[in-house]
């Protein structure tokens, strides 16, 4: 390791768990996937840009149990939310639950909602919800958190994408064990410690510091890749997913919970560049709990995933082979823990 902002340490093999979803709210969904397609909807509100090297507080204690479910509605008061199906599949159940719930109640929806169809649900109160569309087989289409809702409201879901069909699995890797030698690496500002409980955890000591360590063997020119990953509550941390040559140039892709907002960056000749995508907001981004990073390149496309739903892509000719690389970044505070699970590489063939 040394003493420069960025941080990297070549690793040898990794193999990542597969991805489920469940009924919490902090729903984890299944692989995003490559697809060139619009983007899903999102508040694309820029935020002042950062630098890729930024840092945290200490994590707080734990949150406050939320109150009872959300109840639908008995008479159509308040305001509306229009449904509009581009999913391509049929949407079976709409939930909408207040932030402050711990529990996503009661289906907003009479009927299941073919696809390209869609409806009007009426007798939401204004507030901020957490909005979440199921499949007809109980898996989780699309969710938006802290959704504000006043006025009426019009929401495409697009649900997630799907891998193509020439994606193949590299590796993946669960972290319950240390199979692939992980970490276990200790210094001034950054410690590696090894996986432990089924997660592999940085721990981030100083501020404006973005860590990260590679998977060295695997060097694909189109790919996939996607890491779970969760920093503590409440804390101005990030989460990251890179892909590049070497510790001088790569694609940083970071998600900032506490804004819950976006960014990818680029490193160029051990040089931070103007970002490829600025810092954005998104609320398919949860800002409480686990995220799923997802990013791709398909033909000199760069593709950002969030929760298995393509949010955005660019175009970019650099770095024809590279790395995967996983870690994170701190901002103006610091220290602060990061923990990483789930990680899975395709290559996409010829």
């Amino acid at each position: 390791m040394n003493n420069r902002r960025w941080l990297w340490l070549i690793v040898v093999v990794l193999l990542a768990g597969t991805l489920a979803c469940g009924s919490e709210k902090s729903t984890p969904l299944t692989p995003a996937t490559p697809v060139p397609t619009t983007a899903a909807p999102e508040v694309a509100t820029p935020r002042p840009t950062k630098t890729p090297t930024q840092a945290t507080a200490e994590p707080p204690a734990a949150a406050t149990p939320k109150p009872k479910p959300t109840e639908r509605p008995t008479q159509a008061t308040g305001t509306t939310l229009e449904i509009l199906n581009e999913s391509g599949a049929e949407l079976e159940e709409l939930f909408i639950s207040s932030v402050e719930d711990d529990s996503w109640g009661a289906n907003w929806l009479s009927e299941s909602l073919p696809a390209g169809g869609s409806t009007t649900v009426q007798g939401i109160e204004p507030g901020s919800y957490d909005l979440k569309v199921t499949y007809s087989d109980g898996s989780t289409a699309e969710v938006l958190y802290n959704a504000y809702i006043s006025d009426p409201t019009t929401w495409t879901v697009v649900g997630r994408a799907n891998l193509p069909d020439n994606a193949v699995l590299r590796f993946e890797d669960d972290f319950t064990d240390n199979r692939n030698s992980w970490g276990e690496d200790f210094g001034d500002d950054v410690d590696y410690y090894a996986p432990a409980d089924g997660q592999y955890c940085i721990n981030i000591k100083v501020s404006n510091m973005t860590a990260w360590e590679w998977y060295e063997p695997f060097r694909p020119d189109d790919f996939f890749a996607e890491v779970q990953c969760e920093v503590s509550a409440d804390t101005d941390a990030s989460c990251g997913l890179g892909f590049g040559p070497d510790g001088d140039n790569l694609f940083w892709y970071e998600v900032d919970t506490t804004s819950q907002s976006y960014a990818v960056f680029l490193l160029q000749d051990d040089t931070w560049q103007d970002p490829l995508i600025d810092w954005t907001e998104n609320l398919h981004i949860n800002p409480n709990g686990v995220n799923y990073l997802g990013l791709g390149r398909i033909e000199g496309t760069l593709f950002v995933y969030i929760n298995g739903v393509l949010v955005q892509q660019t175009d970019t000719a650099l770095f024809p082979t590279g790395r995967i690389g996983i870690g994170g970044a701190t901002y103006d505070d610091a220290p602060v823990t990061l923990c990483l699970d789930n990680l899975m590489v395709w290559r996409i063939e010829k």
